[in-house]
């Protein structure tokens, strides 16, 4: 006969069997912040459930392509995956919306708009669409907005260029005729250097400068009109998601509402010491704003993009039309709340 001490004791054995997820980080780890973060994720998820998960971090390409993780984790191929909304954009377009938006809001009208606007149900039925569960994991700073080897003083002498840009930013610039190029933020360096492209985005200064991209350009362009907040998520596998226990879905959630806050901090901290080192530089690469024209031209472009992506796809005009509401009605509050930069 089983006695109730072995069935209580092997109870509690089974209760702490770990379970093994592999993470797949489209960012090396060793970039600051978003990269940075990984491994922190897997760690504290492991605390927050007592051992009872374990996080492996696998290295852009280990699993799969740095970018092209979406169908994986759908598929269940890898557990997890740590990246850029808009990696899964072929997937589903409306992914590009929760990634950044041109001309768009700063972290914390962006971060109301998905906690108590409707964003963050809109992402979590796209994503069930996909066998995904996800949450926002990371809030970066607003980003550098192109590293040039060209000067760039009209919306003219954008046609032409070889860019390399991300998602709703790089639909813009195609409007404007440059023919643009999806190149892993970690490879974005040597494109510059072997003359693959003209020019770029990749992320904050600082990252970019942790990267080298002032070594390889004559230009760099302010302020990051295509990315004023960027935001990383974490997917799941949904099958996977279900199969976990209330604890662990709840220290999975935690964690990503921590390094939220943690990368929101850090990349504020982070980019005043950048900025210095990249002035400090005597002009090479010489620092520059956009111009008013070309941001109203850019923007000009922005509202004809956004208008063919709602025509084209249900999904993303449903997000649009949610995000846009949101907007106008945060508008007077925005004016009359907030201090406006000062200016010269």
């Amino acid at each position: 006969m089983v006695s109730a001490v072995a069935i209580v004791a092997a109870g509690a054995a089974a209760a702490q069997e770990t379970r093994k997820l592999r993470m797949h980080s489209a960012f090396p780890t060793q970039t600051p912040v978003i990269g940075e973060i990984t491994p922190w994720i897997a760690e504290r998820i492991e605390k927050l459930t007592g051992g009872s998960l374990e996080v492996d971090v696998f290295e852009p390409g280990a699993l799969v392509p740095s970018t092209d993780y979406f169908d994986a984790v759908s598929q269940g191929a890898v557990d997890m995956a740590f990246g850029t909304p808009g990696y899964g954009a072929g997937l589903e377009p409306a992914m590009t919306i929760f990634t950044a938006v041109p001309f768009g809001p700063q972290a914390t009208e962006f971060m109301a708009w998905m906690r108590y606007g409707g964003g963050n149900e809109l992402h979590d039925e796209l994503l069930a669409n996909l066998n995904l569960k996800g949450f926002v994991c990371t809030l970066g700073a607003p980003e550098t907005s192109g590293w040039m080897k060209r000067e760039i003083n009209s919306a003219e002498d954008l046609s032409g260029m070889k860019l390399r840009y991300f998602g709703l930013g790089g639909r813009v610039l195609d409007k404007l005729g440059a023919s643009i190029q999806l190149i892993a933020g970690s490879e974005v360096y040597a494109a510059l250097e072997r003359g693959v492209i003209d020019g770029g985005e990749y992320a904050s200064p600082s990252v970019d400068l942790n990267a080298g991209l002032e070594q390889v350009v004559d230009y760099v362009y302010f302020p990051g009109w295509h990315q004023q907040v960027s935001i990383d998520t974490l997917i799941i596998n949904l099958d996977t998601w279900n199969a976990l226990s209330e604890q662990q879905q709840l220290a999975i959630e935690t964690t990503c509402g921590e390094a939220t806050l943690r990368t929101l901090a850090q990349g504020a901290a982070d980019q005043p010491a950048a900025i210095q080192a990249l002035m400090e530089k005597d002009g090479d690469p010489e620092v520059r704003q956009w111009s008013d024209d070309l941001l109203a031209a850019l923007e000009s472009a922005w509202d004809e993009v956004a208008a063919e992506e709602s025509e084209k796809h249900e999904s993303f005009a449903r997000v649009m039309a949610s995000y846009n509401s949101f907007r106008d009605g945060y508008a007077d509050w925005q004016n009359l709340g907030y201090l406006k930069p000062a200016t010269d």
